[in-house]
């Protein structure tokens, strides 16, 4: 039986995009690692549970430059549908998945399924790398730099964020 090819995951939520996104330069810094980009069609999030047309169609355009841009790259955009944990569970009978790439998701209603996704890689000894990727700055940093409690008013969040420094520089584009 021949062995299975070792993959980094990059999984695509929120950023859809190759430029300044932390999460793809982690997926690629071992370079004896395929990278799978993935994007999946859970249902259960906002983009693709409670959207009108324009926006599913708008996020469908963005997933086919992605698909392009890879394509340039000599890869390919993988777009599945399912639980997130099946479809990394389904992945893992086909591949040694290494590590999972993806942006924080800051919305509490997102944590459950983000640490159902970490609990598994954790079984499975998959290595987790949450960046952040939508945001100038952590919010978990910036709640806990304002005492526990997310700043309220903009002042106040200004505040904040002068005592935390200025928001990481854009990363460079990845050398594929």
């Amino acid at each position: 039986m021949p062995s299975k090819e070792k993959v980094n995951i990059l999984w695509f939520r929120n950023g859809l995009r190759l430029h300044d996104n932390q999460s793809l330069h982690k997926a690629t810094t071992d370079k004896s690692r395929k990278l799978l980009p993935l994007f999946i069609f859970d249902g259960e999030t906002p983009t693709t549970k409670h959207c009108k047309y324009n926006k599913m169609a708008f996020l469908l355009e963005c997933l086919e430059d992605l698909d392009t841009q890879f394509w340039y790259h000599g890869g390919k955009l993988n777009l599945v549908e399912g639980d997130p944990v099946e479809v990394f569970r389904k992945i893992s009978k086909h591949f040694v998945i290494d590590k999972v790439c993806f942006d924080q998701d800051c919305e509490p209603i997102w944590l459950e399924r983000d640490n159902a996704v970490k609990n598994f890689c954790g079984t499975h000894k998959i290595q987790v790398d949450e960046s952040i990727g939508a945001t100038l700055w952590d919010p978990l940093e910036i709640i806990a730099a304002n005492g526990g409690s997310p700043p309220l008013t903009y002042s106040q969040f200004s505040h904040v964020t002068k005592g935390i420094g200025p928001p990481q520089r854009p990363m460079p584009d990845v050398d594929f």
